[in-house]
Parts: structure tokens; sequence; C-alpha cells
């Protein structure tokens, strides 16, 4: 045997594109491609009935809310270890309402833009049912936490809920809007 160099043969297909394929080799077919849908992101949220949006809202607000409640509550957990073991002072019991009503609200308003923003044909109204839904879903929660008696005080909390979070909700939805109709093109 005589040890020369090796004469490699060409693999099918190892030619550049649009090259001629080897000798002797038969051309394949020729490839394929896939379109490709480019959306100009006017219709974005169309596809979808307004009252989808409700849901859609009312977890985004639920996924805004549990970190910030989660932050607040530290933070007053903290203020009350401060405080002792004498009783929370007045203005400790004020900030813990106060500041989770604040947290709620800005999770409203969050939910609340995310509908206006990308919903379609979901607006303000779909914003505040949204966040109407999570007002009574954390009432409901709380409740079945081992309400004390008063049925009244549950009562009245649950109006005060809905309406901060449906207020909420609602201005969130409108800042959304304003922003869908600033990103927008004017029709000329």
């Amino acid at each position: 045997m005589v040890d020369g160099p090796k004469r490699r043969l060409p693999l099918a297909g190892s030619g550049a594109p649009g090259a001629a394929p080897p000798r002797g080799a038969t051309p394949g077919p020729e490839k394929r491609r896939l379109p490709v849908l480019q959306s100009s992101g006017d219709d974005e949220g169309e596809d979808r009935p307004p009252w989808h949006w409700i849901a859609l809202g009312t977890v985004a607000m639920f996924i805004a809310w549990l970190p910030l409640a989660g932050l607040v509550n530290t933070l007053l957990r903290r203020m009350l270890e401060r405080a002792g073991d004498a009783g929370a002072p007045t203005w400790v019991r004020f900030a813990m309402v106060g500041l989770n009503v604040v947290a709620f609200a800005l999770a409203g308003v969050a939910g609340g833009y995310l509908v206006g923003r990308f919903g379609g044909r979901a607006g303000r109204r779909e914003a505040a049912a949204s966040g109407a839904v999570v007002a009574t879903l954390a009432w409901a929660l709380a409740l079945a936490e081992g309400a004390p008696p008063g049925a009244l005080v549950w009562a009245l909390l649950l109006v005060v809920m809905v309406a901060i979070g449906s207020a909420a909700s609602y201005a969130g939805g409108s800042a959304g809007l304003r922003a869908r109709s600033a990103g927008s093109p004017r029709p000329s």
C-alpha cells in the first residue's frame, strides 16, 4: 500500500448557499422559508373580549400587591418591635392602616394601568371592575381567617375596600389609556 494524500469527498449540502451542487450530486429541493408575520402593534389586545381583561387586571393587581404588602408589613413589624410590649401607640396603628391602604392603592393603579394600556377594547370600566374584584377577594380572605363578630363593621370595610380598589384601578386605567393613545400613530 502506498501512503499518499487522502482525497475527501464533499458532503451533500456542504457548499455555500446558492452554490452549485458537487459534481455528480443531484440538486436537493430548495429550502422553504416560513413567512414572518410582523405586527404593527396597533391591535395588540383586540382578540380578547373586555371581560377577560378584568381577570388579567385582577391577577396583575395581586402580583403587584403581594410584594408591596410584604414590604409594608415587614416595616410595620419593626415599628411594633421598637414600641415594645406595652401596646402599639396610636400613631403606629394609623401607620399600619395607612401604609397598607397605600400599598393596595398602588397595586390598583398598576393593575388598572395594565388594563388601560394593553386592554384592546377594555378601558376604565374594566380596570375599575378588576379593582373591585381584588378588594372583594381580599375582604373574603380576611373574613375567612376568623373575623371577630360585627357584621356592620365588616360590611363597611367591604364598601371602603371596593371604593379604594375601584378608584385606584380606574385612575390607573385612565393613565394606561392616555399612554396607549400617545403611543399610537395619529391619523392624517
